[in-house]
C-alpha cells in the first residue's frame, strides 16, 4: 500500500472504468458491487435487498473484500456484464471516517481533525486518511471509523440507493492526510449493548385501518433516535412483516419511510427557549434595496431586461464601484451566479464583461441542474466555503426542479426557507429572479409567476420594467421592504444596443413612478405570436438531454420563462417524438423524455 494518495481528475469521472484505472494506479485494491437500476433497485434482482448497491458481485468477487483485485482486466470483464456496477476499495493501511448525520459532523468538527480529501455521501461525508487509528475500527454516534483489509468503502462514481452519486469534494486539499492521533477521541466511553430483539408476531397484530399511521409514527420515532437510513429501513421491514395483519408492499413501505424523513427531528431540535437573546443589527449589501442575511426578489416581464440589471449588480459588487446614483459602495466583492436561461459563453459572459464584472471575484454553477435536496446541500457547502456577498439565482422557478410545484405554497415556502437559511448562515444576499404573469391585478406582488409563497418569503421585492415617464427607458422600483423604508425608483438607459454591441444599463436619475406604475399591464394585440411554436421547439431541444426528464419539469420550466402554453408544448412534444428528435422512456406516470438520435449532432 502506498504511503500517499492524491485525488485526480480521472477519479472524478462518471465512467466507472476510467475511475477504476485511476484508483488502481494510486495503489488501491478494488471490488465491484451491484449497482442501482433505473427504478432505484439493486441490480442483484432481489426485491427485498437489504444492502442495495453495496454488496459485492459474487460471480467476480466471491469472498467480498478478500477477493479485491489490482487487475484492470478483471474490472473490465465485470463491467461488461454489469455496466451499472458500483465500485469500492478495501481499507488496508487506510482509514475512512464515515460521517452519517449532523450529530456525527458535530462530534468530528469538535476534534478539529486534520483536513483531508473527502467524498460527499447521501447523508454526510467520507473522510479518507492514511494509516490506522489505535484500537482499529469502531462505531460512535452517527460516525463509523472504518479500517482494515477486511473492510471496504464505496467510491465515486458509485450511486446510492436513493439515486445520489458519490463525489469527491473539490477543495484546496487534494492529498489524504495521515490518520490523526485525536481520532480515537470519537470512540464511545461505554460500549452500548444491543437489546435483544423479540422474535415472533406481537400478541395483537396492527389492523389494516391503523397500519399506515402506526408504521409512519414508528418510522418517525426510530429516526429521532437512530440517524442511519439503512437501520431505519431494516427495522421498518421487520415491523411491517411481523407486526401488521396485512403488510405493506415493498414500494409502499419505501414511500412511507421516505415521508418520515421530513418529520424525524427531535422535540428539542424544534422547540425550546430562544438561543439568541441579543438582537442583531440589519446589514445591507445595498441599502435599502438588497439586505444581507436574507432574500431579495427581482420581478419583471420576460424580455424586459432583468438580466442586464443583474449584470449591473454583479459588476458593482465585484468591482467595488458605487451603487447607482449613490456614494455608497458594496460591503464585499464576491459573487456566485446560477443562470439557467442563457448560454454562458455566448450570452452571459459577453454581458458580464461589457458591464465591467471582475471575473476573479465570480463563481458560477457550471451546468444548469435543478436544486434538488442533494444539490441544495452542495450549494450550501460551496457558499460556506466561498462566502459570496451576492448570490444570483436566475430564475427561482427554474431551479426549483420537477420535484416541487411552483404553484403550491408549501413547496415554494420550503424551497425559499432553505435558501434563506443559507443566506443567514453565510451572511450572503441572495437575489432571485422571477417573471410576471399577464394578469391585470393592481398589486404587482400578486403577478409573480407561481405561488404567493415567493413574495411572502422575501425581505425585499424589486420590480423592473418600462419607465412610465419615458418609454425608451427602464426603471427599478421598490415594492416590498420588511426592515426599511421603500427606496426611490431609479431610471436607466440602455446603452450600446446594436448588432455588434452588447447593451448595458446606465442610471440616469430618479423617477416619480412607483412599482404599480412600472408593472402596469400593457394591452397587446389579440392572439399569440406566430413564433410561439418555434420557440417551444427550440426550448424543448435545449432543455432536454440524455438524462431522463419528466415532462412536467419541461412544462414548469417553460411556464417560468413564458415560452408557450401547455397545449402548444404538448403539440410540439408529439411532433418532435414523431421525427425522433426526442424519445419517451418508460410509460404512464413514470414516463420521462430524452433527446433522440435524430437530434445528436455527432
Amino acid at each position: 500500500m502506498r504511503n500517499t494518495f492524491r485525488v485526480t481528475d480521472a477519479m472524478r469521472s462518471r465512467e466507472t472504468l476510467v475511475a477504476a484505472r485511476a484508483y488502481l494506479k494510486a495503489g488501491l485494491k478494488l471490488i465491484l458491487t451491484h449497482g442501482i437500476d433505473a427504478n432505484g433497485r439493486c441490480t442483484c434482482g432481489k426485491g427485498d435487498c437489504a444492502h442495495s448497491g453495496k454488496h459485492p458481485i459474487a460471480e467476480f468477487f466471491p469472498n467480498g473484500a478478500n477477493s479485491a483485485t489490482t487487475e484492470i482486466a478483471l474490472i473490465r470483464k465485470a463491467l461488461r456484464k454489469y455496466p451499472k456496477a458500483n465500485i469500492a476499495a478495501t481499507l488496508e493501511g487506510r482509514t475512512v471516517v464515515d460521517i452519517d448525520g449532523p450529530k456525527g459532523k458535530a462530534h468530528v468538527d469538535a476534534l478539529k481533525l486534520a483536513k483531508t480529501v473527502k467524498v460527499k455521501t447521501k447523508r454526510g461525508y467520507h473522510l479518507h486518511y492514511l494509516g490506522a487509528p489505535d484500537g482499529g475500527a469502531f462505531k460512535a454516534e452517527q460516525v463509523d471509523v472504518l479500517t482494515g483489509s477486511n473492510r471496504y468503502v464505496m467510491l465515486p462514481p458509485s450511486i446510492h440507493e436513493s439515486g445520489f452519486r458519490y463525489i469527491w469534494v473539490r477543495s484546496r486539499v487534494q492529498r489524504a492526510a495521515k490518520v490523526p492521533d485525536k481520532l480515537p477521541g470519537l470512540r464511545p466511553s461505554d460500549t452500548a449493548t444491543q437489546t435483544e430483539r423479540r422474535r415472533g408476531r406481537p400478541r395483537h397484530a396492527i389492523k389494516l385501518g391503523q397500519r399506515n399511521d402506526v408504521l409512519f409514527r414508528t418510522a418517525c420515532a426510530i429516526r429521532r433516535r437512530i440517524d442511519d437510513e439503512q437501520v431505519v429501513q431494516e427495522m421498518m421491514k421487520v415491523a411491517n412483516v411481523n407486526a401488521c395483519e396485512k403488510p405493506l408492499s415493498e414500494q409502499e413501505l419505501r414511500s412511507l419511510i421516505g415521508s418520515s424523513s421530513r418529520y424525524g427531528e427531535t422535540r428539542e431540535e424544534l422547540f425550546g427557549p430562544p438561543v439568541q437573546r441579543e438582537p442583531l443589527p440589519m446589514e445591507w449589501l445595498w441599502y435599502p434595496y438588497i439586505p444581507r442575511y436574507g432574500m431579495t426578489l427581482i420581478a419583471g416581464d420576460p424580455g424586459g431586461g432583468k438580466s442586464l440589471l443583474t449584470a449591473l449588480l454583479l459588476a458593482t459588487v465585484t468591482s467595488g464601484n458605487p451603487w447607482p446614483l449613490s456614494d455608497e459602495r458594496p460591503s464585499g466583492n464576491r459573487v456566485l451566479v446560477l443562470a439557467a436561461e442563457d448560454n454562458w459563453q455566448r450570452v452571459v459572459l459577453n454581458r458580464l464583461v461589457k458591464a465591467g464584472v471582475d471575473l476573479d471575484n465570480l463563481h458560477q454553477m457550471y451546468k444548469f441542474r435543478a436544486l434538488t435536496d442533494d444539490r441544495l446541500e452542495l450549494l450550501s457547502e460551496h457558499m460556506e466555503e466561498w462566502r459570496p456577498d451576492l448570490v444570483v439565482v436566475d430564475t427561482l422557478s427554474a431551479y426549483m426542479g420537477g420535484g416541487r410545484d411552483m404553484h403550491r405554497q408549501n413547496d415554494v415556502g420550503e424551497f425559499m426557507a432553505l435558501l434563506t437559511e443559507m443566506a443567514e448562515t453565510t451572511g450572503s444576499a441572495i437575489v432571485g429572479l422571477a417573471h410576471l404573469n399577464k394578469t391585470s391585478t393592481e398589486n404587482p406582488l400578486y403577478r409573480i409567476v407561481g405561488s404567493i409563497g415567493f413574495a411572502a418569503s422575501i425581505r425585499s421585492a424589486l420590480f423592473f420594467g418600462p419607465d412610465p415617464e419615458d418609454p425608451s427607458r427602464v426603471a427599478l422600483a421598490h415594492g416590498k421592504a420588511n426592515q426599511s423604508e421603500l427606496g426611490p425608483t431609479i431610471a436607466f438607459e440602455k446603452v450600446g444596443v446594436g448588432r455588434e454591441d452588447v447593451p448595458v444599463l446606465k442610471p440616469v436619475g430618479f423617477s416619480e413612478a412607483d412599482h404599480f406604475d412600472v408593472c402596469r399591464v400593457q394591452k397587446n394585440a389579440v392572439g399569440r405570436p406566430s413564433s410561439e411554436r418555434q420557440a417551444a421547439e427550440e426550448f424543448v431541444l435545449e432543455y432536454l438531454s440524455d438524462e431522463p426528464t419528466a415532462w412536467k419539469s419541461v412544462q414548469l420550466a417553460a411556464e417560468a420563462r413564458s415560452i408557450a402554453s401547455e397545449a402548444t408544448l404538448n403539440v410540439v412534444r408529439a411532433d418532435l417524438a414523431k421525427t425522433g428528435q426526442i424519445v419517451q422512456v418508460g410509460k404512464g406516470k413514470n414516463a420521462q423524455w430524452v433527446l433522440g438520435e435524430a437530434n445528436d449532432e455527432d
